[in-house]
């Protein structure tokens, strides 16, 4: 026997890397190419590495710019839309203002008239971005509107453009915070002007009212183009959301006080240019989200514009530069690191072919094979600790309209999506396994009463009722659930895997979407 303290060093080298006994001459050689083969490979990983780095600033220069001209034509949209709707309220004012007219009640008499309803009415018909045209009072009350004729009794007294006009004799545009629109409940925002006699006098206000829509619209057709993760916004310049796109509506008329859009608003050389950033956003939870995120100011009116980026967004072009990069170095490096690369093969093959055995192809769940085995240990284990464990039986409820309705394809969406949910809401020493078409398994280990592994199976059931999104459709697809716990309704694999399917047919034949524990008296009864 050939003993480790026995080898000189070339020859352990030779034994380790070759699995024999080289001479001399050889053995230099391989450690030469060995060596030469490290140094080469070193170059390649650092060259990669510099590689990448240069083309993530190249990707992240790219997608800068794009967002930064996304701002430009942002703006230039919402100046467009905001000259269209200030015309249309000039012409209000003005038309008060060619009748010469000197008092309140001649202001009323005037606005009040059938001509000036029509008036109104063709101003909105004749113009998409205008929702509604309004003559307010001096008292805040409704005097005709685009909508009606004669108008509702609508007090409009204490919205903030009235009490900002009544009060302050500006003749410039007053921009409103959004508010619903008591008719369709439509997000609106109101462009209102003062309208005073030639003495100052305040008579009342016209009014123009603008759709939230007409923006989030406009800002879904362009921002489609940019990915999952991406937002456009408008703002006023107290900081107020008028819209966006992915529309948020608890976040509408609220006040967005970033440091990133404080920064921009006080220091007008950031027109424009984006930002990097892992400040926390609101509309993930307060949650730091590295993103791109530029303004713009709306020239002519109080508004600014934004675009956001996420980190998924901007970098995925660089990303996949970088895997070629990665292969590049990897097949280098495996042409120099043979004998390495045979045994990673090996062992990638056995792991893949083991994975693919255990596993469903579709959701990457454990199969029927993978869960009886873990369902055998946890059973055992149970045994000996003399605890509880639950067994739940699932079965979609709605996967086979999908499948008849709406394609295949949007039925294996249904699968993963429900598998991720299920993931999402059970604890990480539980196993979620698929071991059917629509049919699916939790084993719900150390459980220590029927009510903790109710709470759990409700969970799921809540959560496969949210709505999912395939091939364009809104679907949903709603569970029927069976508990069975060890050893309260069975000792052994067969009987609790079969009072489980029992609770779960129960569940299915009772309506469906419910959760049911099985319930000797009921169960086996109907089985």
């Amino acid at each position: 026997m050939l003993l480790l303290s026995e080898v000189s060093p070339p020859q352990l080298f030779s034994l380790l890397i070759f699995g024999m006994n080289l001479d001399a001459s050889t053995n230099r050689v391989a450690r030469f190419t060995l060596i030469a083969g490290c140094l080469v490979a070193l170059v390649l990983v650092i060259g990669a590495i510099v590689s990448a780095y240069i083309l993530r600033q190249n990707s992240i220069k790219d997608r800068s710019e794009q967002i930064s001209n996304l701002t430009v034509v942002l703006a230039e949209h919402a100046a467009q839309t905001m000259y269209s709707a200030n015309t249309a309220l000039d012409s209000l004012v003005d038309a008060v203002v060619a009748a010469n007219i000197k008092t309140e009640a001649e202001y009323r008499a005037f606005a009040e008239k059938k001509a000036q309803f029509l008036n109104l009415e063709e101003k909105t018909n004749s113009n998409a971005i205008i929702d509604v045209a309004t003559y307010v009072g001096s008292e805040g009350k409704v005097l005709n509107f685009s909508r009606s004729y004669p108008p509702p009794k609508i007090d409009l007294s204490m919205r903030d453009y009235y009490q900002y006009l009544s009060t302050n004799t500006s003749t410039q545009t007053y921009f409103s915070n959004p508010v619903r629109n008591k008719g369709n409940g439509k997000w609106v925002f109101y462009l209102a002007k003062r309208i005073s006699n030639s003495k100052g006098e305040f008579l009342g206000i016209a009014l123009i009212g603008v759709s939230a829509e007409v923006f989030s619209k406009f800002y879904e057709q362009i921002g489609s183009n940019l990915g999952e993760g991406s937002s456009l916004v408008l703002f006023k310049k107290d900081q107020t959301l008028l819209t966006r796109w992915p529309f948020v509506d608890e976040r509408i008329g609220k006040v967005n006080n970033s440091e990133n859009f404080t920064k921009f608003l006080e220091n007008p050389k950031l027109q424009g240019e984006v930002i990097l950033t892992d400040a926390p956003t609101a509309i993930r939870n307060n949650e730091r989200v590295q993103r791109m995120v530029a303004f713009r100011n709306v020239p002519g009116y109080p508004l600014v514009v934004g675009a956001v980026a996420t980190e998924e967004l901007y970098l995925t072009g660089w990303r996949q530069s970088l895997y070629g990069i990665l292969y590049t170095t990897i097949f280098s490096l495996i042409l120099v690191f043979v004998g390495v690369k045979l045994l990673l093969r090996s062992l990638r093959a056995n792991f893949k072919n083991q994975h693919l055995a255990n596993h469903d192809v579709l959701t990457g769940l454990p199969n029927r094979l993978l869960f009886a085995d873990r369902l055998q240990q946890t059973l055992a284990q149970a045994e000996r600790n003399k605890t509880k464990f639950a067994l739940v039986f699932i079965d979609l409820d709605n996967l086979k309209f999908i499948n008849d309705n709406y394609s295949h394809a949007a039925g294996d969406v249904a699968l993963c999506e429900a598998a991720n949910r299920m993931l999402k809401h059970v604890r990480s020493s539980d196993t979620v396994a698929r071991i059917g078409g629509d049919e699916f398994v939790l084993l719900l280990p150390n459980i220590e009463n029927e009510s903790n592994a109710l709470a759990i199976a409700e969970k799921v059931r809540t959560s496969l009722l949210e709505r999912f999104v395939a091939n364009g459709h809104e679907l949903v697809t709603g569970a029927s659930f069976g508990v069975a716990l060890f050893p309260d309704h069975g000792d052994n694999e067969s009987i609790l895997s079969s009072n489980a399917d029992k609770a779960m047919y129960r569940a299915k034949t009772g309506g469906r979407n419910r959760v049911c524990l099985f319930d000797p008296l009921l169960d086996n009864k109907t089985s």
